[in-house]
């Protein structure tokens, strides 16, 4: 994190505000400090070496990092780039993360999952059915199916669904009997040590077991694993990908049949899994297993790379909940079907969250609901 670039980059803002156009937090605050030309001028004042108010540090970690404003900028500055840094450094000086982010942390520390599950109730998704000739780590296998803690304990069915449908393709892969966190929630706290040890830890257990494939279900453990993990452990070589990418394989070659389901929905784009995947972005892929399962699949945006956040990103969930209702409410409000589809459990789990403190009449499915539901159809 070399400052004086960030700040070269910083001070090359023109401050025209096209940003605010697009950033979600700001739109439904209407605050400057919860833009990203606000957040830029915070930034500014921590690399300066200058104080900033609680109101400030909290318009730092309101943000989703969704990286929408990266996209906008028309000086092409790496706006969420530049807050996270800055996230890093009030680290470092022990002035961050907030309390909320501490406990949360403590909690992946002590249970292996940022959503404060049961360790002993993580596999509680596994259909019985499976349970009984399911092997985990012993399984002579170099492919890893990785779930992580929102689909374990929060969107169970986007566990179950990818589990079932690799089965009933004979797809070879293993899972794991006591599944670590990846470690992303810290890593977007700012907490950059803490996160190195769990991501050293994760890749020792990795190699241990010989993975040379890990497909995950989450959005975020995809950034991490595909992204973070590399940035700063050079020999971490394996490959990565999403489980959509997965499926869309193994519907090409005919392991799996579609089968016509004959509904609308809407599809959203989640950032982790579209304009922030390295590898990626997965946008026609989803589409087309959907289309492929007899769906009418509507869209947020016609260009895919400004699919809004869902809301939740960066761990916003805990530091301001309401923000995350209005982003959602908003973003509700802009569809005409009842069913709302991502490719990530925390989008799914948020969308819930918004749709009951609304009071609306949305229901949020993880993808691969269709795509099993097809299947058995």
């Amino acid at each position: 994190m070399n400052e004086n670039v960030l700040l070269e980059e910083i001070q090359s803002c023109l401050d025209c505000k096209t940003c605010l156009d697009y950033c979600d937090t700001y739109k439904v605050t209407m605050d400057e400090l919860k833009s990203p030309n606000g957040r830029l001028k915070i930034a500014e004042k921590v690399f300066n070496n200058q104080e900033i108010t609680d109101e400030e540090r909290i318009g730092l970690y309101t943000c989703t990092l969704c990286a929408l404003c990266d996209i906008a900028c028309p000086q092409e500055i790496k706006i969420s780039e530049i807050i996270y840094a800055s996230k890093v450094k009030l680290v470092e000086e022990n002035k961050a993360p907030l309390e909320i982010h501490n406990k949360i942390i403590k909690g992946i520390i002590e249970k292996d999952n940022s959503v404060g599950g049961n360790p002993n109730e993580r596999l509680n998704w596994l259909p019985e059915n499976y349970k009984t000739n399911e092997l985990f780590e012993k399984k002579d296998s170099d492919t890893l199916l990785y779930f992580g803690c929102m689909s374990s304990f929060r969107v169970k069915e986007s566990a179950t669904h990818p589990y079932e449908i690799l089965k009933l393709a004979g797809y070879d892969f293993k899972i794991l009997e006591k599944e670590p966190c990846c470690g992303e929630y810290v890593y977007s706290a700012g907490n950059v040590k803490v996160a190195k040890d769990i991501f050293k830890e994760n890749i020792q257990l990795f190699k241990r077991l010989g993975i040379k494939n890990l497909i995950v279900t989450c959005g975020g453990c995809l950034y991490a694993f595909d992204k973070i993990y590399r940035k700063y452990f050079e020999d971490f070589n394996i490959n990565v990908r999403h489980i959509i990418d997965v499926i869309y394989e193994l519907e090409k070659s005919s392991k799996i049949k579609l089968k016509p389901l004959n509904r609308t929905i809407t599809y959203h784009d989640p950032c982790r899994v579209g304009r922030k995947y390295k590898n990626g972005p997965l946008y026609s892929e989803p589409r087309e297993l959907l289309e492929k399962c007899g769906l009418k699949v509507k869209v947020l945006s016609a260009n895919p790379e400004e699919t809004p956040c869902c809301g939740s990103g960066s761990g916003i969930r805990g530091v301001d909940s309401s923000i995350c209702i209005k982003i959602g409410k908003e973003l509700f409000n802009q569809i005409e079907t009842t069913d709302i589809v991502s490719a990530c459990p925390l989008c799914v789990f948020n969308f819930r969250y918004v749709n009951y403190k609304n009071q609306m009449d949305k229901e949020s499915r993880y993808i691969t609901d269709y795509i099993f539901e097809s299947i058995k159809k």
